[in-house]
């Protein structure tokens, strides 16, 4: 028997490897999508939790209220 590698199953190697790296970045790439839909919805519920407690508090504009003793802007 000889170890003839000159056939149909010569470039088998490589294109299994190809094949591979190409599953391995498109696993990555979905896990990296996954991630970054969880992290988005975290932090728009947690956005909405923090405008619904500023909402109950009664702070105007959604926004931070200025922290007590300190003037109203500039100039006064």
């Amino acid at each position: 028997m000889s170890s003839d590698y000159s056939g149909a199953a010569a470039g088998l190697g490589f294109g299994v490897l190809i094949i591979g790296f190409v599953m391995y970045i498109a696993i990555l790439a979905l896990a990296i999508w996954i991630g970054y839909l969880i992290m988005r919805t975290a932090v728009k519920n947690g956005i909405l939790r923090a405008d619904e407690e500023r909402a109950r508090r009664g702070l105007p504009g959604g926004g931070m209220a200025p922290p007590a003793g300190y003037g109203s802007g500039p100039g006064t």
